[in-house]
């Protein structure tokens, strides 16, 4: 019994291996692509399987061969730069979809053998970034999908140079990329893709493929990407930003850098790079507000810091339990931008943005500056400031509100 389940497992493996090695080449109808083989080979074929025929499209040792099995209508949209060892399709139409072959020889053994497919799609899209929270869920939506029609999701593959795609699901129910089968599944009213507790390998682009009878109808892409975090602080105060996004496997240490300026940060002394790979400020001045960003690999981790002037004292404002209080920022007006922060009672003294971090669905935040919060409880009660920012990220000015319980 032990020995057939670790068959089934290594068969389980196998099929997935199977799966990512799968090159998913996505192009728009009527627009053209091109095959660039290796120099240096003394031979390369590029076929085209149609079915159980295989038709040859180049053979660099005998190119555009009378009995060449292509059919005439395409070897017309057939191009080829032998200088640059690329050939090209031109004007791709759906019949063009498919698996194609490259295989190449140097002194009778192969030394190129690659597997793609093309998916030629009526429409392509980008659509927007949707940010998520490692551990958490997140739905990433498919456009123009229908209930009559078939969606395929596909994940971006960043293996390779040129923009390539590998197959989430092989079929409709099992996932091929990832190992327990249940973190990606397609919600049936919408055909969004749910991605349920979030890993540092799910941030990259996904694209949802609506099929019409085999047929791509459109392509829509989404890039899921890690939620920014925002931090306030004053100015003597400490901070540590964290980079959360390290892998064992990943060959460059992270990078940590400040956006506007593009300045490098791995090796400067204030703020310095712990042995952990967090960005940390031991005396924070005005000058260190801004957008910091750790990378690795091919994920970003993003924190907005804004330092402020030690603030004057606040104003202070009663209420009861279950009225709504508003309360405003004088000074929204003066920068380019302005966020509210939170230290209620029962955070602990920490310190929550309303925009990036707070999820409490009774407080809106308008662009207006003011701050709503209905249905108060005792729960609510705290600090809260209002911290406004020039266009380069600079703490122009903040208000403090304390919230008192009747």
């Amino acid at each position: 019994m032990a020995a057939v389940t670790e068959l089934s497992f290594l068969l389980f493996a196998l099929i997935n291996y199977i799966h990512a090695q799968e090159q998913i080449i996505i192009r728009q109808k009527g627009h053209p692509y091109t095959f660039f083989l290796p120099e240096n080979t003394n031979s390369c074929l590029i076929s085209r399987s149609v079915g159980e025929e295989k038709l040859v499209l180049w053979n660099t040792s005998d190119l555009w061969s009378n009995s060449s099995s292509v059919p005439e209508h395409l070897k017309q949209r057939l191009d080829s730069d032998v200088d640059t060892s690329s050939y090209t399709i031109l004007n791709l139409t759906h019949s063009d979809s498919g698996p194609y072959r490259e295989e190449c020889w140097t002194e009778g053994n192969v030394t190129h053998d690659n597997n793609i497919t093309i998916t030629v799609c009526t429409t392509l899209t980008h659509g927007i970034a949707i940010s998520a929270r490692l551990g958490e869920p997140v739905d990433l939506p498919c456009e123009g999908a229908a209930d009559n029609l078939d969606v395929q999701w596909l994940k971006q593959d960043s293996r390779y140079e040129q923009e390539t795609w590998s197959r989430v699901f092989g079929d409709n129910t099992t996932s091929v990329m990832d190992n327990d089968r249940g973190r990606y599944q397609v919600v049936t009213n919408t055909s969004a893709l749910r991605v349920s507790n979030v890993t540092t390998t799910d941030f990259t682009e996904y694209n949802c493929l609506v099929m019409n009878q085999q047929q791509c109808v459109s392509s829509y892409s989404v890039e899921l990407i890690l939620h920014y975090k925002m931090i306030y602080r004053s100015v003597e105060e400490t901070a540590v930003l964290p980079c959360t996004i390290t892998d064992s496997t990943d060959e460059q240490p992270p990078r940590w850098s400040k956006r506007i300026s593009g300045q490098e940060l791995h090796n400067q002394t204030d703020p310095s790079v712990d042995q952990n790979y967090s960005l940390v400020f031991s005396s924070l001045m005005l000058n260190h507000s801004g957008w910091y960003s750790c990378k690795a690999s091919r994920i970003e981790q993003h924190y907005l810091l804004a330092v402020c002037p030690k603030f004057g004292p606040p104003a202070v404002e009663l209420f009861s339990e279950g009225e709504e209080v508003t309360l405003r920022c004088r000074d929204w007006g003066k920068g380019g931008d302005h966020d509210w922060f939170i230290k209620s009672n029962r955070t602990e003294g920490r310190i929550f943005s309303v925009r990036s971090d707070q999820r409490m669905s009774r407080v809106s935040w308008y662009d207006n500056g003011s701050l709503v919060i209905s249905n108060i409880s005792v729960g609510d009660a705290g600090e809260y400031w209002c911290v406004v920012y020039d266009y380069d990220y600079q703490c122009v000015s903040t208000e403090r509100t304390v919230l008192v319980w009747l």
